[in-house]
């Protein structure tokens, strides 16, 4: 056996190299987010409206990990459809802790769509005095206070209490008006595990363009839950756990609740598919990995793909990076089927679809 070693050892040493730098790499983290294509999910899965899962409406989603290993930062640089960014210095990227963000961003996502869908269908049932619950803490980060926990959902800060739900976070606009100060605190009060608890919390600063800003180092959606209590002559809405988390399905979620609400056949034969968020009024927002979704769409054989933007001029729009990025990625399938097709609500996805 040694004589073997001995006189293959050149040959052993060569297969060690490789399989001993694959398993160190594994360990060795750096400083870079992954993004890369996954799939196509139909909102039927997760969302159902009485008798109607038959709709073609459909999510798509990326593959996201945060702070990569080497390896797989390695494997992102060969894929052309990857995109590897700089992690976010103030990030938290324990398991728990994006799993959670995650969950949370989810379930808003799902509660806004089917308020939307509903109020757009014309049930204004969908919501009553209960509905606001105020603003959950979705996104923590180094610099967010150590008395604030993720899934807190404030309904007061520094003096004003929030007691229903508005176009703009109010949350975010009473911190806007606050000036940076070294000594402040400021009084907030969350519902934490369905217990009302009153806090202090200090802000930390930041520098920008040489100016200094505040920050709780928090992103928070305005939280609204849905009515069961629907009466007999309006469907029923039922949720399924989801396979996906984030945000990024709201707008079509709300199209197919819209859709099985009014028995409109909007979609008809087509495939739909699309991105963004949504809010409780179905207006869309932003959202990241637009590039991969758009190839993701095209492979799956949608015919349309809706992306959201802030407003339907296209002088505003096209200055946009959420669409930039879309019709960069568009651009780059050659010949297609699929139209891309800039939406900023609920009602301009209807809108367009009736006129197809």
């Amino acid at each position: 056996m040694k004589k073997l070693i001995h006189e293959y050892r050149f040959l052993i040493i060569g297969l060690l190299i490789p399989y001993i730098f694959i398993i160190s790499s594994i360990f060795i983290k750096v400083n870079k987010d992954l993004t890369a294509p996954a799939t196509i999910t139909a909102v039927s899965n997760s969302i159902h409206i009485g008798d109607n899962d038959k709709y073609g409406v459909n999510t798509v989603s990326v593959y996201s990990y945060e702070k990569i290993n080497l390896l797989s930062y390695l494997f992102g640089l060969a894929n052309p459809y990857a995109s590897i960014d700089d992690t976010y210095e103030y990030s938290i990227t324990d398991s728990k802790t994006v799993y959670g963000s995650g969950k949370i961003q989810k379930d808003v996502s799902v509660y806004n769509s089917i308020i939307a869908g509903y109020r757009q269908a014309g049930y204004s049932q969908i919501i009553n005095e209960n509905s606001f619950k105020g603003y959950i803490i979705h996104v923590i980060t180094t610099m967010t206070p150590d008395e604030l926990k993720i899934g807190d959902v404030i309904i007061a800060f520094n003096g004003v209490r929030f007691t229903e739900a508005k176009t703009y976070n109010e949350f975010a606009y009473e911190c806007s008006k606050l000036t940076y100060d070294d000594n402040a605190k400021y009084s907030i009060t969350v519902i934490r595990n369905n217990e009302e608890q009153k806090l202090e919390i200090k802000p930390s600063r930041y520098e920008k363009a040489g100016k200094t800003y505040l920050t709780f180092g928090i992103n928070t959606y305005c939280y609204m839950v849905p009515s069961h209590n629907l009466g007999k002559d309006c469907p029923d809405y039922n949720i399924s756990s989801a396979n996906s988390l984030g945000p990024s399905g709201g707008l079509m979620q709300s199209l197919y609740v819209y859709e099985a609400l009014t028995n409109f056949r909007l979609t008809r034969d087509k495939k739909i598919v699309g991105t963004g968020t949504v809010d409780a009024f179905g207006k869309a927002g932003p959202i990241g990995g637009i590039y991969q979704k758009v190839i993701t769409a095209n492979k799956s054989g949608a015919d349309i793909f809706f992306v959201p933007v802030t407003s339907l001029d296209e002088s505003i729009y096209s200055q946009e990076d959420n669409y930039k990025e879309a019709l960069s990625s568009y651009q780059n399938l050659g010949k297609t089927k699929m139209k891309l097709v800039p939406v900023s609500s609920l009602e301009d996805i209807i809108n367009y679809l009736k006129g197809e």
